[in-house]
């Protein structure tokens, strides 16, 4: 019977620390959605405003430093660096310019962001309209360096005509 008290109660005391790891100390890890609209300017400067929605599935807060589209169709090319952080979608005279800073996401919730992305340098690159692009969002995670995967989309180009104005288009063919 001894034996029987002393096996519920290491059951129940690991049953009680897993739970609380589990509940409160679990580090997940973030993904984000797909973008269904967006904004684009490709003359002069080139310019890709997208909006996410990141997803912490763990049970602490995860900080993203950095962020980075990669355009997988075309390997040759640099990829595309997070400039700005905006408060809309829409360009417009004020529409929340902010530098790129870390942010977080809190343990099982959800930070929306609209982060605006361009080329470090030169970047000939004008794909052509209304053919998906394969993008690829990484971003880095403290206290890590290396770069993940946090979605994969296919984006679609606007049309030639439309590229001269910053407006935004649904990303759809």
């Amino acid at each position: 019977m001894t034996y029987v008290a002393v096996g519920v109660a290491v059951a129940a005391l690991l049953f009680t620390v897993a739970s609380f790891w589990w509940l409160y100390a679990r580090r997940g890890s973030i993904t984000a959605t797909k973008p269904l609209a967006y904004a684009f300017v490709g003359q002069r400067k080139l310019r890709l405003r997208l909006p996410f929605a990141f997803v912490n599935d763990g049970a602490r807060a995860l900080v993203v430093v950095d962020l980075r589209l990669v355009l997988d169709d075309e390997p040759g090319q640099p990829e595309l660096r997070w400039k700005t952080t905006r408060d809309s979608l829409r360009p417009e005279a004020d529409d929340g310019f902010a530098f790129p800073v870390p942010f977080s996401v809190m343990g099982r919730s959800t930070r929306e962001v609209i982060a605006e992305f361009g080329p470090e340098g030169d970047l000939d690159w004008s794909p052509p309209a209304g053919v998906s692009q394969r993008l690829r969002l990484q971003g880095q995670i403290h206290p890590e360096t290396k770069w993940i995967d946090l979605t994969a989309f296919d984006w679609f180009a606007p049309p030639e005509d439309k590229r001269a104005a910053y407006i935004a288009h649904r990303n759809e063919p």
